[in-house]
């Protein structure tokens, strides 16, 4: 499982794990030792960013929800199946992209590639990145729902 994380003017660390993910895990392993949330209320302040998850069930579990709630605002709920409207989703892309072309032949080399893509994120990338939000809502919006792919 990789996860990390991205915001106006923040990255978090990229976190690998090789365990099941569930509520705790999810909680200590990565939104806790990832720090995403201190990083974002160190650069917005407090309860002045919104974070946004997906639906997986650690993230949408009573227990993460009420963690977070106490930390963060929360984007909450979030449709199911909109990737079109997730920014790292976008970021995840990219990198498949990129990994095509390296062709990693085992799971170390793999690892090692990620963490170099990851380390390698340009500001500009990102703010790119999310500052297309209103656009590719827009998009969304007159596709009557419909996915983006391809026209973005």
């Amino acid at each position: 499982m990789i996860w990390g994380a991205i915001g106006c003017n923040l990255i978090s660390d990229l976190i690998i794990l090789n365990s099941f993910i569930n509520t705790d895990v999810y909680i200590k392993d990565i939104l806790k030792k990832s720090k995403i949330i201190d990083l974002a209320n160190q650069e917005h302040g407090i309860f002045n960013w919104i974070f946004q998850q997906d639906g997986a069930r650690p993230h949408t579990s009573k227990k993460t929800i009420k963690y977070l709630k106490k930390r963060c605002m929360l984007l909450d709920p979030w449709p199911p199946n909109s990737p079109d409207l997730n920014p790292i989703e976008n970021l995840w892309s990219i990198m498949d992209k990129r990994l095509e072309n390296r062709r990693p032949d085992n799971e170390e080399n793999f690892i090692q590639i990620l963490k170099e893509f990851w380390d390698s994120i340009t500001w500009e990338l990102l703010e790119n990145l999310i500052l297309s939000m209103n656009k590719r809502i827009q998009l969304v919006i007159n596709r009557d729902g419909h996915s983006i792919n391809g026209f973005y």
